[in-house]
């Protein structure tokens, strides 16, 4: 089962790059930087969200805005296999910053974020309750000791 990978040129990932620096930039920000008409550059933007490379865009905060949440990763076991249906669901909630089909004892992990650990143990009692959820697994996260979005900020 392969999956089917878009090609990239040059400019679509030099789109990504300024994107990850900050997906708040406006298009002809973006159109300048890379050389194009900012009609070309929706474009390609659209044409990135239609093939999946962007599947959105958002923010990363540090400090105080975080500081009362509590983040875990969720590892979630699907009876049988109608992963194609479930997937969404657990990607939608709002809780979920990050979700990935994976290989092995575990069909999904997700990375969650909540405002506390009664939160998160609301969140699995949700999960738990979906028909075709056989098991989910909490691990709560204790401390960071590396953030690769941070990295790639201080590196630009």
């Amino acid at each position: 089962m392969g999956i089917a990978t878009p090609s990239l040129d040059g400019i679509d990932q030099q789109l990504i790059t300024l994107l990850r620096r900050d997906s708040r930039q406006p298009v002809l920000s973006l159109a300048r930087a890379v050389g194009l008409s900012r009609s070309a550059v929706q474009d390609r933007l659209a044409r990135l969200k239609r093939q999946g490379v962007i599947k959105r865009f958002t923010i990363d905060t540090i400090g105080p805005v975080e500081t009362g949440g509590a983040r875990a990763f969720f590892f979630v076991r699907i009876d049988g296999r109608p992963c194609a249906k479930l997937i969404p669901m657990l990607a939608g909630m709002p809780e979920v910053e990050g979700c990935d089909h994976v290989s092995g004892p575990m069909d999904v992990v997700l990375t969650v974020r909540a405002r506390d650990l009664a939160a998160l143990s609301a969140l699995r009692e949700r999960m738990i309750a979906i028909p075709g959820i056989a098991t989910v697994t909490v691990a709560p996260v204790l401390k960071s000791h590396l953030d690769s979005h941070a990295v790639l900020a201080e590196a630009s």
